[in-house]
């Protein structure tokens, strides 16, 4: 039986996106290139088997891991300089932040109530 390991993904995803993005928007200076990197580092330390548990953590951890993956492109090739362009940048990392952030809040939620029972 073939055990698809979907945390091994989500961190192979995350890596790649963290070296792709430091490459890009290393010359901003260490706190905004921290700032811009850390969803990365959030959903690789978080891919771990023991992260990736249940279906339910299966499920919001690597959809929120393919989310992030894909505002890397949007990072890496939908930004073009203009004046406009660091308003759109700071929306993306936002939004990153904000995919992390509500997916945990879910499992939070979730786990809570079934705790309750």
């Amino acid at each position: 039986m073939i055990k698809l390991n979907l945390y091994k993904y989500s961190k192979a995803l995350s890596l790649i996106s963290l070296i792709a993005v430091t490459y890009k928007y290393w010359g901003f200076g260490f706190w905004e290139a921290i700032f811009i990197l850390l969803p990365y580092l959030l959903v690789f330390l978080l891919a771990n088997r023991a992260a990736y548990s249940s279906p339910l953590l299966i499920g919001c951890r690597a959809i929120a891991g393919v989310i992030v993956s894909l505002l890397c492109g949007v990072l890496l090739f939908g930004i073009t300089p203009s004046a406009q362009a660091g308003i759109g940048f700071m929306f993306v990392v936002v939004i990153q932040y904000g995919v992390i952030f509500v997916s945990e809040a879910l499992i939070g939620l979730f786990t809570y109530q079934a705790d309750d029972k």
